[in-house]
């Protein structure tokens, strides 16, 4: 079963991706922290994927993120400067905030189901 780990501080936010991902993603559990909670909660929660604003992903990949684990950057803007810095960094996507269902299911469908069964 894979793992989609939500990191962000807004706790609306946060709760209302968790909601739209497990609807999206029946098979698949949701987890969710605070951004500041990373790197950490990565390994505990033994997470596939990792939907993180910027600052966070900045902060795993700085730590040393999990070999494997797809990261998806997300922003409240999507300037060519933002998606150059979230393409430096590695990251598997870059979603606006809030993201809709459509969107997750584009970004977040291949990469889960590119996943080992």
């Amino acid at each position: 079963m894979p793992v989609i780990l939500v990191l962000e501080d807004d706790s609306s936010t946060r709760n209302g991706l968790v909601e739209t991902l497990r609807s999206l993603f029946v098979g698949a559990r949701v987890a969710s922290g605070r951004s500041d909670a990373a790197p950490g909660i990565v390994t505990v929660e033994r997470a596939d994927v990792v939907l993180a604003s910027m600052a966070a992903v900045e902060r795993l990949y700085r730590n040393g993120a999990p070999e494997g684990v797809a990261v998806v950057a997300l922003t409240h803007e999507m300037s060519p400067a933002t998606l150059m810095r979230a393409e430096a960094l590695g990251v598997a996507g870059a979603l606006r905030v809030p993201a809709e269902a459509e969107q997750l299911t584009a970004v977040l469908g291949p990469i889960i189901d590119g996943l080992p069964h």
